[in-house]
């Protein structure tokens, strides 16, 4: 050829080469040789008056045998370049053959691999079709063995890496089971890899591992190193083919590639949050008597879950001295919030803890009853206080106090809320009640009173009306003063016998009269019943020493949510008065008898007299009689002398 054909056939060859990159054939190589295959590894056949092969037709110089993909074509031993065959499972298997048998020099098997080139990488099937029929002819046992390579490749090729996973600690750890499979059926041997992205690493402290396949899954275990979303990426081996670009068109084995397999997806959380549910065990606690609670710990959302036997201290601090109206207005932590910030909000609205509790859990769902001590992990249990108040507790799992490496699961501090509902009880205020009655010596027909000084109640008592949420009743709002009588009427002489005694007041009997019991406000302060006086409803309090014998004042109050029952004793003496009787002397009997002579001077008649009279009579008779003797005898008497 002339010098400028010559450039201009290589002018062709460059474009061919540009646009061959454009359109990713990549090529590896250009004009390369390829040689004639060995004997051994294919059959001829005729047809259209050529004598055509089947089976390897050229081959590479690194001994790669090469299979025709163009039937009729006409063979030559350059090429251009090369590119991958896309990947599918008839593809593996084609590459998986052509290295299997590479070394075969068996003719029929390598026929067989090249009718299954033309069978599935064809690139003129009409032709491939005329060609068939005569091979067919000429060799009616190569299909046969092309089928069975075919099946022997599907059970030898990898089709796919399958991944499942399963968490063993909450969110915490897991394990990732990989299976290089085959029509189904594990198949050991193969190289693959798995990667962890995400807040995640395997236990050999990377986020990559590499095996070979087995006959079964390969498991590999796991563990949170955060939160959020972890992603499993897998390879694995697999045979490919290459295309070697020339006028017919060779198919080859190319090498073993990394082929992406099935992946999994899932959501760690190495920390966790626990929180404690609680319920005082009293919801009323009187003055003086110890305070439980009944503390359950607890991990809420699916994503939280406690380390397996992670030993957690909880620590619970008791307020006291809470006033009613602030029910209403509860204490929340913030997110984040320490539990040394949140006693601060705390104390700024005026409370600091009383008593404090603790307990330690190692698992959620657990439930320890705690009674409040004085002092920080102390042994002297907190008593009620006499002032009363509402009471409640606030429980956290602090992050710092936590022993070992527990607090390096914890998010941060875990803590309730001030003045929660279950949390929060009644600690009922013990009244003092002092008296003094005006006149503890009155006469019959006088005004009894009594002047009561109460101190004890909360400063808004009779205002509260009770919370639902909270369940405390309503405030009572009245006390009452009762009166009572002893003694005996019919003989005054007697009545010492019925002094007050005891505190409690008595049953009412013959002896012992209830006189009248009216409401006063149950609030601190002094209050003056009877001599006119106004109950709690504004009506006049009169009490009249109408016999004689003991009257006693009582104060008492029967109790509500926030206030003890309370009464004044019944033997106090300043509650105390005693109505007596003044004997009657002879003249004011005999002024009664004359007052009685003239009130019945009108004679009566003799059928009307009594009994009593004509006695009377008689005795007034014989006094007449004997004085007159008397004085007949002393008359004789001075005669004598």
């Amino acid at each position: 050829m002339g010098t400028n054909v010559r450039r201009y056939l290589t002018g062709l060859v460059t474009l061919a080469v540009a646009l061959a990159v454009l359109m990713g054939l990549s090529p590896a190589a250009f004009a390369a040789s390829l040689d004639n295959p060995p004997p051994g590894t294919n059959l001829w056949y005729r047809v259209d008056g050529r004598n055509l092969l089947i089976g390897a037709i050229k081959k590479l110089p690194d001994g790669r045998l090469a299979y025709c993909m163009r039937a009729g074509a006409e063979a030559g031993n350059d090429y251009s370049g090369e590119r991958k065959i896309d990947d599918n499972g008839n593809v593996r298997r084609i590459a998986w053959l052509a290295n299997r048998y590479q070394n075969s020099r068996d003719a029929k098997i390598h026929a067989a691999i090249g009718v299954l080139v033309h069978r599935h990488m064809e690139l003129d099937p009409q032709a491939w079709a005329r060609h068939w029929a005569v091979i067919s002819a000429q060799y009616p046992d190569l299909d046969a063995i092309a089928n069975r390579l075919w099946g022997e490749a599907g059970i030898n090729i990898p089709l796919g890496l399958q991944v499942s996973s399963q968490m063993v600690d909450g969110l915490r750890s897991g394990w990732v089971d990989a299976v290089v499979k085959s029509d189904g059926k594990a198949l050991a041997g193969v190289p693959y890899s798995v990667r962890l992205e995400g807040p995640a690493q395997f236990d050999n402290g990377g986020q990559s591992v590499r095996g070979v396949s087995g006959s079964g899954a390969i498991r590999h275990t796991w563990h949170a190193t955060g939160s959020g979303k972890v992603a499993v990426h897998t390879q694995y081996q697999s045979p490919k083919a290459l295309q070697l670009i020339s006028n017919q068109d060779y198919a080859c084995y190319g090498s073993q590639e990394q082929v992406a397999g099935d992946g999994v997806a899932f959501t760690v959380r190495k920390d966790f949050t626990p929180a404690v549910a609680t319920v005082t065990t009293k919801k009323i606690v009187d003055a003086g008597e110890t305070v439980s609670d009944k503390v359950t710990s607890k991990t809420t959302g699916a994503d939280n879950h406690w380390p397996k036997n992670m030993e957690l201290l909880a620590t619970g601090y008791y307020f006291d001295g809470i006033s009613a109206s602030e029910l209403n207005a509860p204490l929340n932590p913030s997110d984040g919030e320490s539990v040394e910030t949140f006693l601060d909000r705390i104390a700024r609205r005026g409370h600091r803890p009383a008593a404090y509790g603790s307990a330690t859990f190692t698992g959620s769902e657990q439930t320890k009853t705690v009674t409040a001590t004085s002092e920080p992990g102390g042994a002297e249990e907190y008593h009620a206080p006499a002032r009363g108040g509402i009471g409640t507790w606030v429980w956290a799992f602090d992050a710092s106090a936590q022993p070992g490496k527990a607090g390096e699961y914890l998010s941060g501090d875990s803590i309730s809320g001030f003045l929660e509902a279950e949390e929060t009880n009644s600690n009922r205020s013990k009244v003092q009640v002092e008296s003094t009655i005006t006149e503890h010596s009155p006469a019959i027909g006088a005004q009894l009173s009594d002047t009561i000084t109460v101190d004890g109640f909360p400063e808004d008592h009779g205002e509260f009306a009770g919370s639902k949420v909270f369940g405390i009743g309503a405030d009572e709002k009245h006390a009452q003063v009762s009166v009572w009588w002893a003694g005996d009427k019919d003989d005054p002489g007697s009545d010492e016998e019925y002094k007050p005694a005891g505190a409690a007041v008595p049953q009412e009997d013959e002896h012992h009269k209830l006189l009248g019991t009216w409401d006063v406000p149950a609030k601190n302060g002094t209050i003056r019943v009877g001599a006119g006086s106004l109950d709690a409803h504004g009506k006049p309090i009169n009490i009249i020493a109408e016999d004689h014998g003991w009257y006693v004042f009582v104060w008492s109050f029967a109790g509500d949510d926030r206030v003890m029952p309370a009464a004044s004793a019944y033997d106090d003496q300043w509650e105390q008065a005693r109505v007596s009787v003044e004997p009657e002397d002879e003249e004011d009997e005999e002024d009664e008898e004359e007052e009685t002579v003239e009130e019945n001077d009108e004679p009566e008649t003799p059928l009307a007299s009594t009994g009593s009279d004509v006695a009377f009579a008689i005795a007034m008779a014989l006094i007449a009689l004997a004085a007159g003797s008397l004085i007949l005898v002393l008359a004789h008497r001075r005669e004598s002398l």
